[in-house]
């Protein structure tokens, strides 16, 4: 049996070993030597994920020796896709599997469909399950003919090792580089770290301000409006009137309806890159000139399910979920459930699952009376696993906006585009672009002229003229960055668009789009009723922009990333506009952040 359980484990460490060493050559940005400490720390963490599936496969074992050539076969499957998903994973987003495996867990059903459309799943079960028989057969050979008493307590030391893991294991940063931590990690404990991590637990996971009074000015967190902390980390509805702009169009725009379109991954550099903009999005281009365009504006996160939260709920990111995934989400403030209150009738088109991520119950649950999924489009004529194209669903917005406006004093209509997704088909003959090579700038440039047929044919509406129409984007494409929390990829563009009401304007202030909200009862005269954390985006003065990513939490200001990470330590970057570079932390922005954060921790956990 120690024969068996040696060959196992130089497999293992060796595939682990292998994968590493390919992540760590994807990786030219950093030095050698730090690849190599990163590599050093990745032994330890595969030694615990070595414990973890050793311990599966010994708690089959105990089943007795006619099974477990069987135990070995069915082990293999779920073993290989964890490894397959681990690579996968980081070659579409440079880091590990681990909470969103969670997340997607548990939509077998749609999961199973995306990873049919974009990898072709299917293809590979067969050959799967007749290398998992191989794989068996071949392992048998390794087990003794009986399994002794001797062995069956080995079977028990190996799953008490791995109830060990299971419950203390993590892997060890190296520092303040998110990839050199992925590096050294392992997927297993990236998941097993997240589904043990207690997220309603506060106190000593983050920096406070009380942590460095030693080497701060001893200042306290505070939100009630004086220093440090500022008036900005405090819910506007208990701050001031979200009526109390000082921009002059805000309070006479007197708009009666709200049309909300939320971009999928509208950004990064086909946006930030004049020329690739010209080529890829000339659209967005020309209406940013007609509306009011913002240019510094940063989302919360790398999820649609940050964004969602950010600009729906005006809610700083609390770290590791969003709050639609948290239960007791409907506590938090609403921009649909403010509006609801005052009138609006309010409306959700999408185009996609209905209860993919529990969407239905999260839209709902915050106020929205009505929703639509893909299953209500009558004629669905392309569509993906994600959901209908861009075009398709556009026509459906301005078909409702006709009903509802003509029926209802005051409207908000909120939607969300999928066709910027894996696996980026979009139809054929829309762009100069071929639409069979699944490449991302293709499909941008495709959503770009659906967004550009929407806005000609929303230009024809007579609603337009009581109508404030927002483009936003959720967040930015998935770029990797060499700090801790790559906030410098997070940014956005918004424009508010009304011909009539709204001259065009490019706006400069540092910002995020969980101030959105805020800046939309503003332009809209309406009382914020609820919580909303944010300011207006119209005025400046205060430039912070609460981010969120692997648990790390932190405000990135117009010229500096201040980082509270999860076990207490502080890290800064310097921001000079595109790059963050190391440096040390702002100690005003890491009290505004320990302010913010820990408010909304207390407001949503009421703690």
């Amino acid at each position: 049996m120690t024969t068996f359980w040696l060959r196992f484990a130089i497999l293992c460490m060796a595939l682990w070993c292998g994968l590493r060493l390919m992540l760590a050559l994807s990786l030219p940005e950093q030095s050698v030597l730090d690849r190599l400490v990163a590599m050093g720390v990745g032994l330890g963490s595969d030694l615990q994920a070595l414990a973890v599936v050793g311990g599966v496969l010994a708690a089959g074992f105990l089943a007795g020796r006619r099974f477990a050539p069987v135990w070995l076969g069915l082990m293999f499957l779920p073993f290989a896709a964890m490894f397959a998903t681990d690579a996968l994973y980081w070659s579409e987003f440079q880091t590990r599997m681990g909470r969103v495996v969670l997340h997607y867990i548990i939509h077998l059903r749609e999961v199973t469909a995306f990873a049919d459309e974009q990898i072709y799943l299917s293809y590979y079960l067969l050959p799967a399950a007749v290398l998992a028989w191989l794989v068996a057969r071949g392992m048998a050979h390794w087990l003794p003919d009986a399994f002794t008493r001797a062995h069956r307590l080995g079977f028990l030391g190996w799953m008490a090792a791995a109830a060990l893991v299971l419950a203390f294991g993590q892997a060890w940063p190296t520092g303040h580089s998110r990839p050199l931590n992925q590096l050294g990690s392992n997927g297993y404990l990236e998941v097993l770290f997240a589904a043990r991590v207690d997220l309603a637990a506060w106190e000593g996971a983050y920096w406070t301000c009380g942590a460095d009074a030693a080497t701060a000015d001893g200042g306290a967190c505070r939100t009630d409006g004086g220093s440090p902390a500022g008036p900005a980390l405090t819910p506007v509805a208990e701050n001031s009137s979200a009526a109390d702009s000082t921009h002059p169009e805000t309070a006479a725009a007197d708009f009666q309806h709200l049309l909300l379109v939320i971009e999928e991954s509208l950004a990064g550099d086909n946006w930030w890159d004049l020329e690739r903009r010209r080529k890829y999005m000339p659209q967005l281009a020309a209406l940013a000139q007609r509306g009011r365009y913002f240019d510094r504006i940063f989302a919360t996160g790398s999820r649609t399910i940050r964004g969602l939260e950010a600009i729906l709920n005006g809610y700083p990111p609390l770290p590791g979920k969003a709050l639609s995934q948290r239960e007791g989400f409907e506590r938090a403030p609403s921009l649909a459930r403010v509006l609801g209150n005052a009138g609006f009738h309010t409306v959700f088109v999408y185009g996609g699952w209905p209860n993919f991520t529990s969407f239905f119950d999260y839209w709902r649950g915050i106020g929205f009376q009505e929703m639509l999924s893909r299953y209500d489009f009558e004629d669905r004529w392309f569509e993906t696993s994600w959901g209908v194209a861009d075009e398709i669903l556009f026509e459906r917005v301005l078909a409702e906006m006709d009903r509802l406006t003509a029926v209802h004093d005051r409207v908000l209509l909120t939607t969300l585009t999928l066709s910027n997704h894996l696996p980026f088909d979009f139809p054929d003959g829309r762009v100069p672009f071929p639409s069979d090579e699944r490449r991302q700038d293709y499909v941008i440039a495709y959503a770009d002229w659906a967004l550009g047929e929407f806005i000609r044919q929303v230009d024809e509406r007579p609603w337009l003229e009581d109508t404030l129409v927002v483009v936003v984007a959720d967040h930015g494409p998935d770029m990797p960055g060499v700090a801790l929390l790559p906030a410098n990829n997070f940014r956005v563009p918004l424009v508010l668009y009304n011909p009539v009401k709204l001259l065009p304007e490019v706006i400069e202030h540092h910002g995020s789009t969980m101030s959105l909200a805020v800046t939309l009862l503003d332009l809209l005269g309406v009382p914020a009723t609820e919580p909303l954390y944010g300011w207006n985006l119209m005025q400046g003065g205060r430039p912070l922009a609460p981010v969120e990513e692997d648990y790390h939490i932190g405000v990135l200001g117009p010229d500096h990333l201040t980082v509270l990470a999860r076990g207490g330590t502080l890290y800064g970057w310097r921001y000079d506009g595109r790059r963050l570079l190391f440096d040390q932390p702002d100690m005003q922005q890491a009290r505004q952040a320990a302010a913010l954060f820990g408010d909304a921790h207390r407001r949503f956990y009421g703690d």
